[in-house]
This record gives C-alpha cells, structure tokens and sequence, in this order.
C-alpha cells in the first residue's frame, strides 16, 4: 500500500512540476449541477494530496480496528472464537460421518477466530491426506506452518512425515523422522511412520534395526510384529544374495542372533539362496540343522 502510494505521488508530483518550472501553472475546472468551480492547477494538486493523505489514514486507522485482536476487531473480520469452536465441532462431527471434503473445510474456517490456527490447519491437512487431496493438504501445512508454536511443532512434523509419504518424498521424510527416532524412540506413532517409510523404500535392515523398539512399544500386535520380522529378515537375506557377494551375505547371517540362526524359516530362505549362489557345502550344513529342529518339533 505505502509503496503504491509512493508511486502515485512520484507521478502526480511530475504533472505539477513540469508546469510549474515552466511558469504555467495550469487551471483545473469542475461543473456539478449549476456550480461551477475552478482553480489553479496547484491548488488542485494541494487539495488532492491531502484528499489521499486523509484516505490513508483512514486506512491505516481502519487497518488497526481489522487486525486487532479485541471483541471488536474479531466482531468486523467475522472472526468469532465461539463460531470457530462451532465450525470446529461441525468439522468433527462430518468427519465421523466420512465427509473429508466439507470437513476439511469446517476445518479451515474455524482457523479464523480460533485461538489456535496451528490446531485447525493441522486437522484440515490430516483430513485432507485422509481424503488422498494432496494438493490441498500441503496448502494447509504452509498456513500451519506460518503460526506453528513449540508445542505443536511434533504435531506439525508428524502431519508433515505423512504428507511426505504419500508423495514418496522418501527423502525429505527420512530426514525428520531420524530426528524424531533420536527425540522419542519409543513413540508409537513414530515408530509407526518409521517402519512404513523403511519398508515402502525397500530398507530391511533398517526394520531390523527398528524391531526391538517396537516390540518394547508394543505399537502392533505381537503376532503382527512377528510377521514384519518374518518379512523383513527374508526381505533382508533375498537384497544380500542379490546385491551383495557370498561373504558379506554370510557375514550378516552369522552376526545375527540366535534365535534368528536357530529359525526354520529363515535357515531355509538361506539355504535357498546359497544353494543358488552355488554354496553347496554351506546350503547342506543349513539343510541338515533344519532336518534336526524339524524332527525336534515332531517329537
């Protein structure tokens, strides 16, 4: 606005000095109804000067009323704190209903008046995600993002992770969420993320990695958890043999625990890819323990 203004009088000020250093300093005439008025060029100049210094300040004066964050200020923008805990409720309520769209919505507009727009925008961004609405998903993170206080920040980054997700921005999510393993290692929510990312970029090792924490959280089930593991160690065992040369396949193998050694599945997924990176004599030793556990578990 001040700059516009600026402008403006940048232009005015040469129609009247050009004139005036020629020493004419023109004349200005108005007709409205059966008055007629003129006068010099200057002084027309004059008058609308002040007439857009008062309109300024008007402005400025409006401006203050607008952005002030008193009964009346809210009352003129229409920002009311008990329409936004209104909207915010109606939000709920559709988005139990499975309305994503009109919730989000509700969402938004309850961020005007509330005394927490992070909250509001935050909401809208996860229905939205919810609602596969990426585009505007990522509109309301920037808006939340703007007003993101301390405490709202693992909220934020949480929203923000399965945005990222959702966008195979695997990158840029594995950043925040390293952060966030070193800050609350044995938070569900985290663990959770974690996992998915580690598993959709295919880094077995890394659910490896992650397993003890999730079973001290218990952020699944049990038998769940025993079923990641299961495909994260067959998942592991088949990059190694694919990836990597014999050694370094045999290497891991023997540096795991003992109940993975002594695992039948999992000697038979070994025993399988030796035999086929054709390391016979180590395949057969496999075979021959898993001979003995399956004849153990008969009896």
């Amino acid at each position: 606005m001040i700059k516009i203004l600026i402008i403006f009088l940048v232009l005015v000020g040469g129609f009247f000095l050009g004139p005036l250093l020629q020493g004419h300093q023109g004349s200005a005439v108005f007709e409205f109804a059966r008055y007629r008025v003129s006068m010099s060029f200057y002084s027309f100049i004059i008058l609308e000067l002040i007439g857009l210094l008062c309109l300024y300040l008007i402005y400025c004066f409006f401006n203050k009323i607008f952005n002030s964050k008193t009964a009346l200020g809210n009352w003129l923008r229409l920002k009311s704190p008990q329409k936004s805990i209104k909207r915010l409720e109606q939000a709920q309520m559709l988005l139990l209903e499975g309305d994503y769209q009109q919730a989000a919505k509700l969402f938004i507009k309850s961020a005007k008046g509330a005394k927490n727009t992070t909250l509001s925008y935050l909401l809208a961004a996860q229905t939205q995600i919810d609602n596969n609405e990426f585009i505007k998903a990522n509109q309301s993170l920037e808006q939340a993002a703007r007003n993101c206080q301390p405490k709202a920040l693992f909220a934020f980054q949480l929203v923000q992770i399965r945005l990222q997700l959702k966008n195979r921005e695997y990158a840029a999510a594995r950043i925040t969420l390293d952060q966030l393993l070193n800050e609350k290692p044995r938070h569900a929510e985290v663990l959770k993320l974690a996992d998915q990312l580690y598993y959709e970029m295919s880094d077995y090792q890394a659910i490896i990695d992650l397993l003890p924490a999730m079973y001290k959280a218990k952020v699944y089930s049990e038998s769940q958890l025993d079923l990641f593991k299961q495909t994260a160690y067959i998942g592991r065992i088949e990059q190694l043999a694919t990836n990597s040369d014999v050694q370094t396949l045999v290497k891991w193998w023997n540096s795991q625990p003992r109940a993975i050694l002594n695992n039948i599945t999992y000697q038979k997924a070994m025993a399988n890819y030796l035999q086929q990176l054709g390391q016979d004599s180590e395949a057969n030793k496999l075979s021959k323990s898993i001979g003995k556990l399956e004849a153990k578990e008969r009896t």
